[in-house]
């Protein structure tokens, strides 16, 4: 491949620059999470065990665009700190079902003015026109 075609790839390929952009803007909530001990990826999993009772698994790897075995490895550390749970279905003992714990609950409470200051950040960074379009694109891929 020719040295000007190798740059203009670079300049234009859209894989590149959203998945640097991933890391600039997961990097703001992350530092911003910090002080209460999570990662962005730990916030979003918390809060989608808190938007519904409880879950499967591979549907709540669905719902994070994770596979099943990236999100065993991320809750181990969650039930480990008391934060999630996982019992047996109790139709069917082969399911695990995942639930946030109240101590779980508390640390979200505490985390979500984090969130938020960081949202505003993100925002801010991403100086979109009209960051709710720009959401609903990214959305569009998921």
């Amino acid at each position: 491949m020719d040295k000007v075609r190798a740059q203009n790839i670079g300049a234009t390929c859209l894989a590149l620059h959203v998945r640097r952009a991933a890391r600039q803007v997961a990097r703001i909530y992350d530092q911003a999470l910090r002080p209460v001990g999570l990662s962005n990826g730990q916030f979003s999993l918390l809060t989608m065990l808190a938007a519904k009772a409880d879950w499967e698994m591979q549907p709540l790897a669905d719902a994070l665009g994770a596979d099943q075995s990236s999100l065993t490895a991320a809750i181990k550390p969650l039930k480990r700190r008391g934060l999630v749970e996982a019992r047996a279905d109790d139709k069917d003992r082969r399911v695990r079902r995942l639930a946030l714990t109240r101590s779980g609950d508390q640390l979200l409470d505490r985390a979500l003015p984090l969130w938020g200051e960081a949202q505003g950040r993100a925002e801010t960074a991403v100086g979109s026109a009209s960051n709710t379009e720009f959401r609903n694109q990214l959305l569009a891929f998921s």
